[in-house]
């Protein structure tokens, strides 16, 4: 059964290695969103690549957090891989989950993992998409419930970008159905990226508010805003921007239209900090706070 959390409010990534962000969004968000991943580095064992939490940086995340709600976004599960997702995060997790507790926790909708043409195991470095179809929701959806069970927090998708066009889909199947299908099927929430679905509503023409009128928000618990690249009129999701203003007015329209909505977050890459620059992430975050204040 789908429990919604507590509001949250405003939030924005913990970045292990940049002191200075951290400490200048602090008084600007009522949250933050932490990436176990990153406090972690791969080893590898007799069973394979294992994520081992780092201790110096899980102590250097809990210092600075403290105080702080925290969500989990996760970078490694793998959750749509054909074969199994991946162990090892669910391990790191667990003992992350031991140390800090989370109001809830979320993943790509999408894949990392597979095997090569002689069965071995293989990283794609980046999430790939998930077809549109019943098979795939099956499978995710018992292993969100898994999840939601295992961790007694909510447990949230989040809507991928894909740049291919005509990805394999049911009849009358689409980005929307198959989201709705998969919330329907299983006790999990959505992470609406609202760029992500911008991106695909630009790469693939349709329109970006009819499909946000088809979708299900009532289980649309956080929503990530973003930037990214563009090519001519492609769009890449960088993360590496500030929001495009389609965005800002797609985020006003879903406002007042979801009811379990319990978060928004400004996402930023890292290593695009300098691009955007500290004083526009600060500006980005004191319009959204403005945004959400007059929903």
């Amino acid at each position: 059964m789908f429990v919604p959390p507590a509001r949250l409010g405003i939030g924005f990534p913990y970045f292990p290695t940049a002191t200075q962000v951290n400490e200048r969004v602090r008084d600007l968000v009522d949250f933050a969103e932490v990436s176990p991943d990153t406090l972690c580095r791969e080893v590898e064992t007799s069973d394979g690549p294992s994520l081992r939490l780092q201790p110096a940086l899980l102590d250097a995340a809990l210092h600075a957090l403290d105080g702080l709600p925290i969500t989990v976004h996760g970078l490694e599960l793998s959750i749509g891989s054909a074969s199994g997702w991946n162990e090892s995060y669910v391990s790191m997790l667990d003992e992350f989950r031991s140390v800090r507790t989370f109001s809830w926790h979320s993943e790509h909708l999408g894949y990392l993992l597979t095997a090569d043409k002689d069965g071995q195991p293989f990283n794609a470095g980046v999430p790939l998409p998930l077809p549109f179809t019943q098979e795939a929701v099956d499978l995710v959806a018992s292993r969100a419930n898994q999840l939601v069970e295992r961790y007694g927090a909510p447990f949230l998708l989040e809507n991928a970008v894909y740049y291919v066009p005509n990805l394999p889909a049911d009849p009358g199947w689409d980005e929307i159905v198959f989201l709705n299908q998969l919330v329907e099927t299983s006790s999990c929430g959505l992470l609406l990226d609202l760029f992500n679905l911008y991106c695909n509503s630009v790469n693939h023409s349709f329109d970006l508010i009819d499909a946000l009128s088809r979708l299900r928000l009532d289980r649309v618990v956080e929503v990530h805003l973003a930037g990214g690249k563009y090519v001519d009129d492609f769009i890449l999701d960088g993360h590496c921007n500030t929001v495009p203003e389609p965005v800002w007015s797609a985020l006003e329209w879903l406002l007042p239209r979801a009811p379990n909505l319990a978060g928004v977050v400004f996402e930023v890459l890292g290593p695009a900090v300098p691009l955007v620059g500290l004083d526009a992430i600060c500006g980005q975050l004191e319009r959204l706070r403005a945004t959400w204040s007059h929903q």
